[in-house]
């Protein structure tokens, strides 16, 4: 039957601590400097910008002058108000790491599978796979985060997702045990825009032997 990929929930292990705690300085890090970057940028080009037009035949040099002090003020400003609002959300994820750190729990969930297929992926979609697992059934799994690295794809891993104080995920790691493992196909575009693709951790009985045949949606088949 269909039905959501099962998880454990543990208290972090000492590692991830680390990793939320260095995660959490570097965003608070990148929030502060970031208004102290912008600004002398914009600044630095209003200035040379100056330069080159103050030796403009017949043009006043006050009023060059007044016309780049009025861009560069209204430039700071649109540039201060993005920067304020980019800080913002880089403290906010880092105060949602911080809860996590109190929390201190990960729901975990286990990966052993057999094989698995690729997705070819969709314009920005995200990657997208289907594995089998040891038990026959197919777990399917998707997003930005799962491009082909170091630690993913594999076949033994577990995906670590941290929750804050409230319950809600607020990052992400893959922790890997067995070596890089490649696809058994990869299922073009064309065939994936006829298919209905399940959800993120949702698992659907059966291999992936003849999944197209399983997938490809009803006003189609």
């Amino acid at each position: 039957m269909a039905g959501m990929f099962e998880s454990a929930r543990r208290p972090l292990k000492p590692a991830e601590k680390r990793f939320l705690q260095a995660k959490t300085k570097n965003l608070l890090g990148r929030g502060r400097r970031t208004s102290k970057v912008y600004l002398p940028i914009v600044a630095a080009i209003t200035v040379i910008l100056w330069l080159v037009t103050i030796f403009i035949p017949d043009a006043p040099w006050y009023v060059i002058t007044v016309f780049w002090l009025v861009v560069g003020a209204v430039l700071a400003l649109w540039v201060a108000r993005d920067a304020k609002k980019d800080a913002l959300e880089l403290q906010s994820m880092a105060y949602g790491l911080q809860s996590a750190l109190k929390r201190n729990a990960a729901d975990v969930y286990d990966v052993q599978a057999k094989s698995f297929v690729e997705f070819e992926e969709i314009e920005d979609e995200g990657a997208s796979y289907a594995f089998e697992l040891e038990d026959g059934r197919v777990l399917f799994i998707s997003g930005q985060e799962f491009y082909p690295g170091a630690k993913f794809p594999s076949l033994d891993f577990s995906l670590v997702y941290f929750l804050d104080e409230a319950g809600q995920t607020v990052d992400m790691q893959i922790e890997k045990r067995g070596g890089r493992a490649s696809p058994q196909r990869l299922i073009p575009a064309a065939i994936k825009e006829r298919l209905e693709i399940p959800e993120h951790l949702e698992t659907r009985p059966g291999g992936i032997a003849h999944l197209e045949d399983h997938l490809e949606a009803p006003e189609l088949s």
